[in-house]
C-alpha cells in the first residue's frame, strides 16, 4: 500500500493547484464588482476616530459624521481532493474557514485603516510558523499599517472567496486553500489626491489546529497600493510560506 502522504506534501498539491491562478495577480480590476451576501461573512465595523500617532494633522482627523463601511465576503465555489475515500467540506467548517477570512480583513486593514495604529494581536488567526512572518518579514504585504488614516467611507469589494481543501488517506479534512480577491478604497482627509487603494490577491492555506480551530499556516499573496498621496506605487512580489517539513 501506498505511503499516505504527509500534511506537508498535501500543503504543496494545493499551492500547486493554486499557482496558475497567482501568475496574474496585480491586474487592474476593471469595472465595479457587485458583491451579494449569500452566504456570507460581513465584517461590520463602526467607524471610530484613532489617537494622537505623531502623523500630520490630516491624518490625526476625526472619522468624518456619516462616513460608511461597505464589505461583504461571499463563498465561492468549494471543491475537495482526497488521498482516500471521497470528501468534503461541512457547512460548518465553511463558515470556520470564512470567518478566519473576515477575522483577518478586519484585524489586518480594516482596524488599522480606520485607527491609523499597527494592528492587534493576530495569535488566533495565523498558526506560530506563519505568524512569525505576518509580523515580520512580510508585514508590508499582510498588514496595511502606516498608511494615511481613512477618515471618510472604506468600501472594500471582494470576489467570491473559492475554497480547495484537500483530505488524508482517511478521507479528513487537513488543508483548505482560501483564495482572496480584495479591491480596497478608502477616503482620507489629504486634500487633492486621489483616495486609497489597495489590491491583495492571492491565497492562504488553513489548517486545523489540534484544538480543531482553523488557522492559516501558509500564504501566498501580492499587494499594490496606490493613491492618498503614496509615491511612487507600493507593489510587493508574491509571498509565500510554509511550515517546518514542507518540500
Amino acid at each position: 500500500m501506498d505511503e499516505a502522504p504527509s500534511r506537508a506534501e498535501l500543503r504543496d498539491q494545493s499551492r500547486k493547484r493554486q499557482s496558475a491562478k497567482n501568475r496574474r495577480l496585480l491586474l487592474g480590476i476593471g469595472g465595479g464588482v457587485l458583491v451579494v451576501a449569500i452566504i456570507a461573512v460581513v465584517v461590520a465595523v463602526v467607524a471610530r476616530s484613532g489617537g494622537d500617532t505623531g502623523t500630520s494633522s490630516a491624518e490625526q482627523a476625526t472619522t468624518v459624521p456619516g462616513a460608511k463601511m461597505n464589505v461583504s465576503l461571499r463563498l465561492g465555489n468549494v471543491s475537495a481532493d482526497s488521498a482516500g475515500p471521497p470528501a468534503q467540506l461541512a457547512p460548518e467548517q465553511k463558515q470556520a474557514i470564512m470567518k478566519v477570512v473576515g477575522d483577518y480583513l478586519e484585524g489586518a486593514t480594516v482596524d488599522p485603516l480606520r485607527s491609523a495604529k499597527p494592528a492587534g494581536d493576530l495569535s488566533a488567526l495565523f498558526d506560530a510558523g506563519a505568524l512569525a512572518r505576518v509580523t515580520g518579514v512580510d508585514r508590508g504585504v499582510m498588514l496595511d499599517e502606516g498608511l494615511p488614516r481613512v477618515t471618510g467611507d472604506l468600501d472594500i469589494a471582494a470576489q467570491p472567496v473559492g475554497i480547495v481543501a484537500l483530505a488524508d488517506q482517511s478521507g479528513t479534512i487537513v488543508l483548505a486553500t482560501a483564495t482572496i480577491d480584495l479591491d480596497i478604497k478608502g477616503v482620507t482627509a489629504m486634500k487633492g489626491v486621489k483616495p486609497l487603494r489597495i489590491l491583495r490577491k492571492g491565497d492562504l492555506v488553513l489548517a486545523p489546529d489540534p484544538s480543531g480551530a482553523w488557522k492559516v499556516t501558509a500564504f501566498n499573496i501580492a499587494v499594490a497600493r496606490t493613491g492618498a498621496g503614496l509615491d511612487p506605487t507600493t507593489t510587493t512580489a508574491p509571498t509565500s510560506t510554509s511550515r517546518k517539513g514542507s518540500k
